[in-house]
């Protein structure tokens, strides 16, 4: 009664205010404000999508996984996998008609080595211009070969930037851009709302609408009232409303889903007992209705997880089978590793998860099986910090893919070198070996198919328990035209959406509910 009553009163407030009707401009809004413009700072998600408004990349996502021609047109392997050599396209302009040149990604570049992004420059040996900084020929060499490399240059910190006018101290790139992108910052109210026109000049064409209204709105009820009301044009359904919006006939063919590279997990802590024993992992994994919690607790919007890689990966295995609801086997497995009574377990979470239900679940299935798990809940910086220094027995968490490759989901989570590692103490040596070919090897079936027996072999021995890949649900206005989600989330820069005038609503493609890339 209370949200009733909430969404009731905000929709009144709404209707009372100016509506953002504006045919030619696009109303958006994110939870809270940017870090900046500077790529290089870009470390969040908002962030790094707002810099892909302004900015261009070497080479950039498609829809999907693909590769696309960026600043540069075309680029070129080495036979050996270390060097890059790309031939940037003549005519691509920055925002103040400056052209770009190999100077400009030499210098944006190397400015990575000293930034929070550092990791992402941390396999290049040198970057270079081998026809002169004027010229249009950029040369990477890399300090061994990294197969995922081309994807690095996708990513928002790489960003290019133009290298004169940040050198000459006229801007500061916190509050101005300095890019060649689709679109012109033209206002920036902090904690307000951004403003861009779009850019006339752009190389791959000028955007379809003249303007973006990105909007900082911090409550997910009160986009959804302002959604509602027809001042804002695009949102992601939050998932406390999910039924409600899938279930209204109003917004059917206009809700899209998208399949996330994202995997949710229970970390177990092998480096101790019981969860050094691959039987005790393994029972907790059989112990969980999962696929039961996904459908009445968070409204089927995920896929069950049976290994690591997500659906929108070529190396996911479609084929693998989940671990199934058998607590029956859990229970003999708990027997044979040696506790037929069970045993008593801490389960970590922050404060800030809103998934208190399903780790009350998690804690009703492994009761009934004799584990008896006490949930403790943290500030995130401390549940992190524990985390880190392996003092859960268990904890929850998720991981997000920097770039849309199976390697992202294998070399931070269960390579012993790498310090993410650390957070549940898993090592295999010959999963270490087996991560590092998949990290040299070219693009290939072979390769496919070493990732997928790598995420087999990680299952079996159950570090984890293994939960969900979620999907995101977004739904347009009416009004909307050529959207589409994409895969990575600096792939959307609005270039072919268009809005129709006030008054013409248009009901083009309703031919069900949900429409977009599900699996």
């Amino acid at each position: 009664m209370i949200r009733k009553w909430f969404l009731f009163s905000a929709l009144i407030f709404i209707a009372g205010c100016d509506r953002e009707m504006n045919p030619d401009q696009l109303n958006l809004s994110i939870l809270s404000d940017i870090k900046g413009f500077d790529p290089i700072q870009s470390v969040d998600v908002r962030t790094g999508t707002t810099i892909t408004l302004v900015y261009d990349n070497l080479v950039q996502f498609g829809d999907s996984t693909e590769i696309l021609p960026g600043i540069a047109g075309s680029w070129e392997i080495s036979s050996d996998g270390l060097t890059y050599t790309f031939e940037i396209h003549q005519g691509f302009k920055f925002h103040d008609g400056v052209r770009v040149s190999a100077g400009d990604v030499v210098y944006s570049l190397n400015r990575l080595k000293d930034s929070p992004n550092s990791w992402l420059f941390s396999r290049i040996r040198e970057i270079s211009a081998p026809e002169g900084e004027n010229g249009y020929v950029v040369q990477i060499t890399l300090k061994e070969p990294f197969s995922p490399f081309l994807q690095f240059l996708a990513m928002p910190a790489m960003s290019i930037l133009n290298s004169d006018l940040v050198e000459s101290g006229d801007i500061d790139l916190f509050t101005t851009p300095a890019g060649s992108g689709p679109w012109i910052l033209k206002e920036w109210v902090r904690d307000g709302h951004m403003l861009f026109n779009a850019n006339r000049e752009y190389f791959y064409g000028s955007p379809k609408i003249e303007k973006v209204k990105i909007r900082v709105i911090s409550e997910e009820m009160t986009q959804s009232a302002e959604f509602e009301a027809g001042n804002l044009d695009i949102i992601g359904i939050p998932l406390a409303e999910f039924e409600v919006w899938i279930n209204n006939p109003k917004w059917e063919g206009l809700i899209f889903a998208q399949n996330e590279l994202s995997i949710y997990y229970i970390g177990l802590n092998c480096s101790r007992s019981p969860f050094d024993d691959v039987l005790v992992r393994q029972a907790m994994n059989y112990a969980v209705d999962r696929e039961k919690i996904l459908k009445y607790v968070l409204s089927n919007r995920g896929t069950l997880a049976h290994g690591t890689i997500p659906h929108g990966l070529p190396c996911y295995d479609p084929y693998r089978k989940a671990y199934p609801f058998n607590p029956q086997k859990a229970k003999e497995l708990l027997s044979k590793a040696g506790y037929p009574h069970g045993f008593s377990m801490e389960l970590w979470q922050s404060h800030a998860s809103e998934l208190a239900q399903v780790m009350e679940a998690f804690q009703a299935y492994w009761k009934a099986v004799g584990i008896d798990v006490k949930i403790v809940k943290n500030d995130w910086n401390i549940f992190k910090t524990a985390v880190r220094e392996g003092k859960p027995d268990a904890y929850y968490l998720d991981w997000y893919a920097d770039y849309p490759d199976g390697e992202n989901f294998l070399f931070p989570l269960f390579h012993s070198s790498e310090s993410m590692t650390k957070r549940n103490r898993y090592s295999n040596p010959e999963v270490d070996r087996l991560i590092e070919s998949i990290q040299t090897m070219p693009d290939s079936e072979e390769r496919i198919d070493l990732i997928k027996s790598v995420d087999q072999t990680i299952y079996e021995e159950a570090p984890w328990v293994f939960l969900w890949h979620s999907v995101s649900h977004t739904v347009v206005q009416p009004w909307i035209e050529g959207y589409s989600p994409k895969l990575m989330f600096n792939a959307q820069k609005y270039l072919e959406l268009k809005k129709l005038a006030q008054g013409v609503q248009s009901v083009r493609g309703r031919t069900g509910s949900v429409r977009g890339r599900t699996q």
